[in-house]
């Protein structure tokens, strides 16, 4: 019986363990939690670090095999700034991918990889493809009403 209540005890541990917050640069102040945890309510394996002026999140969400990873980022007074997802090309709304391909300048470039980060910003949200053109490595943004350009560029 003390077998038992032992495993049970340690299983019970591990599971609390991991399902807790790291924290690897200290921790965020409580408007920062509070505001993430209000967005990301469903979140899981999440850590904590400082960057710059900022506090990002790492984080999980979905069920295995379709957990998907996303980046939040928030200033010291819990504002929300940013959030960046992994996704598939294959998870991209056709229309984006077709403002994509109809763009004169990189519409006839070619994908990296088959990943693509969709950006959640205040001002708006975009998808950025690592693409090849003209034998050089670009990163391109595709806005959702159609705007083409390179990353962080207007053009």
């Amino acid at each position: 019986m003390k077998r038992i209540l032992s495993t049970i005890s340690v299983a019970t541990l591990i599971v609390f363990a991991s399902s807790c917050d790291k924290y690897e640069d200290g921790r965020p102040q409580k408007s920062v939690i509070k505001e993430f945890n209000t967005m990301y309510s469903e979140a899981k394996d999440v850590e904590w670090e400082r960057e710059g002026g900022y506090w990002k999140v790492s984080f999980e969400t979905g069920t295995h095999p379709n957990r998907i990873e996303h980046e939040a980022w928030y200033d010291e007074a819990g504002n929300w700034v940013m959030t960046e997802t992994d996704m598939l090309v294959s998870s991209v709304p056709q229309e984006i991918k077709d403002y994509l391909a109809a763009d004169p300048v990189y519409g006839t470039a070619s994908l990296r990889d088959n990943d693509v980060e969709f950006w959640q910003t205040p001002a708006g949200n975009f998808y950025r493809f690592d693409l090849r053109h003209d034998g050089r490595e670009v990163e391109v943004d595709v806005t959702e009403d159609g705007k083409v350009s390179l990353a962080g560029y207007d053009y």
